[in-house]
């Protein structure tokens, strides 16, 4: 039997989510130690991913041409969440250049960015998770086809307030109208999020073990609960700065945040011991998949950093370091892996 063609896979936009989040990580953590160097390598990191989403877009522009194929991937258990990684990915950009952006352009320019990948990246998850969700409601794929890669649907909408934070910041007359969507947008991930998590773990509890190829989706579940946290605390804070109605500190943000950096530390222990069974049992095998690896730690080492920077607590402030010197080995190792995948093309 031919192998499928790694080409194919619907994860491969997962590289400039997982990209663009080290750009992040590096330039969040150059801010807290003011390290100017790595705020350069953020820079770098950012068009990097940015070079990326332009090269990998066509792949996907190639599936919306064919309707009924698209369709019946979307059913996939399995396949169909990772389509998600776009509007995520596109997401990730929009916070990138709205963050790090004005390293490389004028402010206003790096913004407008920021702005239109929000809103391109906004729409394509509204429709993608209303997409995604009538489909698995019309296939009932069972207990069975739940996966870790069900999380991405909520992730992209939690990304939606980080996107928000530099324009309510830059825009004060209309900083309550963006709060405001910006909690709607964390409202959908946090709930979708809830809901699908004890899905997962019914999933883990009652059925076989996930097969080799699905473990770097033991992973994402770091992300929402990373995300959730992050997405609070910003939005809070650019509220309060923006002298926003109803909105006088961050004291909410800091503690969900800390309960989410809980749970996905405690997860992250949950999924190792689960890794090193699936490794001895010969280990996943090499799919665009891996990068559900990279991000996934990208979040809790933002949410570290985010977290420390609120409460000057030195402890925090060095594992979020720490965090982001594993989490830059985790994708120069999966970046090589995904090199070796580039030889096997055949048609795309």
């Amino acid at each position: 039997m031919t192998p499928p063609d790694p080409h194919r896979h619907p994860a491969w936009f997962g590289a400039v989510m997982g990209t663009g989040a080290l750009a992040l990580t590096f330039a969040a953590e150059g801010s807290a130690w003011q390290w100017s160097w790595l705020t350069t390598l953020s820079a770098v990191f950012l068009v990097l991913a940015t070079v990326l989403a332009i090269v990998l877009l066509p792949r996907y522009l190639r599936r919306a041409g064919d309707r009924p194929a698209l369709v019946k991937e979307l059913s996939d258990p399995g396949h169909g969440p990772m389509l998600a990684t776009v509007p995520a990915g596109v997401l990730v950009l929009a916070v990138g250049w709205g963050r790090i952006g004005p390293e490389l352009l004028p402010t206003g320019v790096a913004l407008w960015i920021d702005a239109i990948l929000l809103i391109v990246g906004a729409v394509l998850a509204v429709v993608f998770g209303l997409a995604w969700s009538a489909s698995t409601l019309r296939q009932t794929p069972g207990l069975e086809g739940v996966n870790g890669g069900w999380l991405i649907p909520p992730v992209m909408n939690l990304i939606v307030p980080l996107a928000l934070t530099p324009l309510i910041a830059a825009n004060p007359k209309i900083a309550p109208l963006l709060t405001m969507v910006g909690f709607a947008f964390l409202g959908v991930g946090t709930v979708l999020f809830l809901a699908l998590l004890p899905l997962l773990i019914a999933r883990l509890a009652l059925r076989e073990p996930l097969p080799a190829a699905m473990a770097p989706s033991l992973w994402i579940p770091l992300a929402p609960a990373g995300i959730v946290g992050l997405s609070t605390l910003r939005l809070l804070q650019a509220a309060t700065d923006a002298d926003v109605a109803g909105f006088n500190g961050a004291t909410a943000g800091v503690v969900i945040a800390a309960m989410g950096i809980g749970f996905g530390l405690w997860w992250a222990g949950f999924a190792a011991v689960e890794l090193r069974r699936i490794r001895q049992a010969g280990g996943p095998p090499l799919h665009p998949g891996w990068w559900g690896f990279v991000f996934p730690v990208a979040a809790m080492a933002l949410s570290l950093a985010g977290l420390g920077a609120a409460t000057q607590i030195w402890l925090v402030r060095l594992t979020g370091l720490l965090a982001t010197i594993g989490l830059a080995a985790l994708w120069l190792y999966v970046a090589a892996a995904t090199v070796r995948l580039l030889p096997r093309r055949r048609s795309a």
